[in-house]
């Protein structure tokens, strides 16, 4: 009976020292980077580049919102605007449309997948956590007296800068029917990439 009961307690020591020594070594790792998978949400700002399909590119800004479900899984909210000028067909025509109706508005609601979680090493001894991500979900576009119902695709990239701020850079892909410039409806596209700054909280 001593044999077996010694047995177990040697058993449960031997078990016990590498769940130490991995806490240990997750601690002082830890210690060393800038942890961006404590806070589950963020708000944040961003500005790009914008390519509105028939019309012209247009710097384009807008602010995001995100909530962290898992450690790979994300929910984001985006919102951007920005005023459309004239086309080239439209110099020498008369303009599809004037006024108000030449603000691009565009939000969406996306689902995200972080597929590759990396880190950076921007001095000795010190570790950014890094991840790519792919994004996509359904939102709505106002532009030229029209609301769109749009589809979403994306990937980004994202760093973290210290513990409560990110910095990101995405591209966007944006499909949706538009009749503005022909009575037949036809699938237009819009291609966005830009850079934000996130605040983690």
């Amino acid at each position: 009976m001593d044999n077996w009961i010694q047995r177990i307690f040697l058993g449960s020591a031997l078990l016990g020292l590498p769940l130490t020594v991995c806490a240990q070594e997750e601690e002082t790792h830890s210690g060393s980077s800038i942890d961006i998978e404590r806070e589950v949400f963020e708000l944040g700002a961003f500005v790009g580049i914008i390519n509105i399909g028939d019309f012209s590119s247009e710097l384009a800004y807008g602010i995001t919102g995100e909530f962290q479900a898992s450690e790979d899984f994300f929910l984001q909210y985006n919102f951007l605007q920005t005023d459309v000028d004239l086309s080239s067909f439209e110099l020498s025509q008369t303009p599809y449309f004037t006024g108000d109706d030449r603000t691009y508005r565009h939000y969406d609601l996306l689902v995200g997948y972080k597929v590759f979680h990396g880190e950076m090493y921007p001095s000795k001894g010190k570790a950014n956590l890094s991840s790519l991500y792919i994004v996509g979900g359904v939102g709505d576009t106002q532009f030229g007296d029209e609301e769109r119902f749009t589809y979403t695709l994306g990937v980004g990239y994202q760093i973290a800068l210290s513990r409560n701020y990110k910095f990101r850079a995405d591209y966007r892909h944006y499909f949706y029917d538009s009749s503005i410039i022909q009575t037949e409806e036809k699938t237009r596209q819009s291609g966005f990439f830009s850079v934000g700054l996130n605040y983690l909280f």
